[in-house]
């Protein structure tokens, strides 16, 4: 990803750009489709970790992927679906809490690892485990950005 925290970002060009970033040849033309075809480079996972500023290691625990899984998806070159869904996810929620600090990276870092209230005292990365979790913390985002008390 580039340095550019100013800008809001778009989940879609993140992902495009981790993708790029591991020096695969895409041959996709949006994101959905690398996805569904399991076109996704395994390198995107240590991209999202540099991403949220987290190691591998709490990565690979966010995406549920054993380590074991990992480094055969490595060999392989690639991940599954599901695993580059939840890729997708993550960084969905990213743009989503960098467009809430209105560009503030570190902030919307920081927000994301930080327990709330709203989770019953889980981070919302942590909460973001399922589509439905990662869809209350968008809906959470929201409301914030809209001013609607929670």
């Amino acid at each position: 990803m580039k340095n550019e925290d100013t800008l809001s970002p778009n989940a879609d060009l993140i992902f495009y750009e981790l993708m790029s970033s591991t020096g695969a040849e895409l041959k996709v033309s949006s994101t959905a489709e690398a996805i569904e075809s399991g076109q996704v480079p395994a390198g995107v996972v240590s991209g999202l970790a540099g991403c949220l500023k987290t190691d591998c290691k709490n990565t690979l625990k966010l995406l549920k992927i054993s380590r074991s899984t990992f480094y055969r998806r490595k060999r392989s070159g690639v991940l599954s679906s599901d695993e580059a869904d939840r890729v997708y996810r993550y960084v969905r929620l990213y743009t989503f809490a960098h467009t809430l600090f209105h560009g503030d990276a570190d902030s919307a870092r920081e927000w994301l690892n930080r327990p709330a209230y709203a989770f019953r005292s889980k981070t919302p990365l942590q909460h973001a485990a399922t589509e439905s979790g990662a869809h209350e913390v968008e809906t959470l985002i929201g409301r914030i950005q809209h001013g609607i008390p929670s």
